[in-house]
């Protein structure tokens, strides 16, 4: 008898091989993605717009500088315009807005959308608003001018420079002129000038008038106790009281405003080159001189222009220089000698402007700017024009427009 020997089938093996590579795969697979996703997990939601999870966000991948990273970058950074999230289609939703709080690591995504809506996320860091304004610098001479001073700080010269901003908006997504008051920039300040430390942040005043207001209705220097300053710190700052319609409009504008160290330096000499000039000012203000008992420093968020800032806006003109400006006393700049100082600088307006800086010599003289240009002294208890000034803080940055009257620049926190 012939017996045969049967050849054995491999195909049961052959099936449990690829069983087991199958799953082996899937393990790495489901361990990479819920390693991702763990990264990813800590980013808090915002403002109630969704009710899932990131993981049925599904953020299939995040950029920064165009390379792929799995955790969120430290620091001071925004989604760029490349960000977007698509449909169960997979079809790229133009409804979706997507925004993100670098402070908190959060993301805020609206209208309410679907599980399973991927997003991809671009970011990218900030350019503070001064970064932008020292970026130009080189190009714009004509416009902007360090000061020399110590600190040399970094300012808008002229009769019209192009440092018009957008500010007080009632909707800082759609800013124009229905929606935000018009301000102007000062220029950017280093740490001397507001206290703090490493810092160079943007100094901004109304462009506009609140009204005539006294310094102090009770006609003395004091700015810690003046009512300009109790009036501007509270319900104007707070939208409030007599302010509700005309005061800073919500915390958006209010969060952006730097809660900064104000020089209240004075003094007595002004009315000669060799005490009055800007640069004079300029150590006045950050002096010790005041008259007797009073601060040196005030802590807040609202005040006033410097006799320097407005002695440092100048260009100068045909007939008058910046460089003979600057070495005139502001005292002076009424004189027909002087026009161009005064003609050519943007905070001059034809009308009384207080400043922050009082005199030393006496209880309740208080400096400002003329109609006629020069700066001189006004009892507290006057009222003259008020033009709010603050610094903005230094997560403020530029998101629009050019600075001119036509396209004031746009910001964004």
């Amino acid at each position: 008898m012939e017996f045969q020997v049967l050849k054995r089938s491999h195909l049961k093996r052959n099936i449990l091989i690829a069983v087991v590579i199958v799953l082996v795969l899937s393990a790495i697979i489901l361990t990479f993605t819920r390693a991702k996703y763990r990264t990813t997990q800590s980013m808090p939601l915002l403002n109630g717009t969704i009710n899932y999870t990131l993981a049925d966000l599904n953020i299939v991948a995040m950029y920064l500088s165009g390379s792929e990273i799995d955790t969120l970058p430290d620091g001071n950074y925004e989604l760029t315009s490349e960000s977007y999230c698509t449909n169960e289609e997979n079809v790229k939703d133009e409804t979706i807005t997507l925004s993100y709080d670098s402070a908190t690591k959060g993301l805020s995504v609206s209208p309410m959308i679907k599980k399973g809506t991927k997003c991809y996320l671009y970011f990218e860091e900030k350019s503070g608003a001064s970064d932008v304004i020292e970026g130009i610098y080189e190009e714009n001479q004509d416009m902007l001018a360090y000061d020399g001073t110590v600190d040399n700080n970094l300012r808008y010269i002229g009769a019209d420079p192009n440092n018009y901003v957008y500010f007080n908006c009632d909707d800082y997504n759609n800013p124009n002129s229905n929606t935000c008051e018009l301000w102007r920039i000062i220029g950017v300040f280093n740490d001397n000038s507001h206290g703090r430390s490493g810092e160079k942040l943007v100094k901004l005043i109304r462009s506009d008038s609140l009204g005539d207001i006294a310094w102090n209705s009770d006609n003395t220097n004091n700015w810690s106790t003046a009512s300009l300053q109790t009036t501007l710190n509270g319900d104007y700052l707070n939208g409030s009281g007599s302010y509700a319609s005309s005061g800073i409009k919500n915390d958006t504008t209010r969060n952006m405003i730097a809660n900064v160290t104000w020089k209240l330096g004075g003094t007595a000499s002004y009315t000669s080159s060799r005490n009055g000039l800007a640069s004079h000012f300029y150590g006045y203000e950050r002096g010790t001189t005041v008259y007797s008992g009073r601060p040196t420093t005030w802590q807040g968020k609202i005040a006033l222009m410097y006799p320097s800032d407005y002695g440092y806006a100048t260009s100068g003109g045909a007939t008058t220089n910046r460089e003979a400006c600057l070495a005139n006393e502001l005292n002076n700049w009424n004189s027909s000698s002087y026009s161009d100082c005064k003609n050519n600088d943007w905070i001059f307006n034809n009308d009384f402007q207080w400043t922050l800086t009082p005199y030393s010599s006496n209880s309740y003289r208080v400096f400002h700017v003329n109609s006629s240009g020069s700066v001189d002294l006004y009892s507290a208890g006057t009222s003259i024009w008020v033009r709010p000034s603050v610094y903005l803080t230094s997560n403020v940055s530029i998101s629009g427009g050019d600075g001119t009257v036509n396209s004031p620049y746009t910001l964004k926190a």
